[in-house]
């Protein structure tokens, strides 16, 4: 596979299908459109045992996590390193952004202007 030909004609002819699949949809054309794009999106043979082999070895979503340094005197700084997992991530703002009376009053306040618009069961 040539990836200078992904970036120069890959490109182009995304584009291209791209620009037809719009114009069916906005001219409101849903028949031929629907052909159009099931001829295109359609998913068989090599391709199934592709996508078998990638779900296989798919490995688990990162977890962008920033951990924290700490300084206790000018010559001692030392990370805070938080687990890699969503309460890890929890963790790490909580450290940072403490929940003081102001901010909790700024959050309430701008709940306040839209609560009228937001359902909560």
């Amino acid at each position: 596979m040539n990836k200078e030909n992904l970036w120069n004609e890959g490109r182009g002819l995304i584009r291209d299908f791209l620009i037809i699949l719009q114009t069916y949809k906005s001219s409101g054309c849903i028949e031929r459109g629907e052909k159009f794009y099931a001829k295109y999106s359609e998913v068989s043979g090599d391709f199934l045992k592709i996508r078998d082999i990638v779900i296989e070895t798919k490995k688990p979503r990162r977890v962008e996590l920033n951990n924290n340094l700490v300084r206790y005197n000018e010559k001692v700084i030392e990370p805070i390193v938080y687990p890699e997992t969503l309460e890890g991530i929890i963790y790490s703002f909580a450290d940072r952004f403490p929940c003081t009376r102001d901010l909790l009053d700024q959050v309430i306040g701008e709940w306040s202007k839209t609560k009228d618009y937001l359902r909560v069961n």
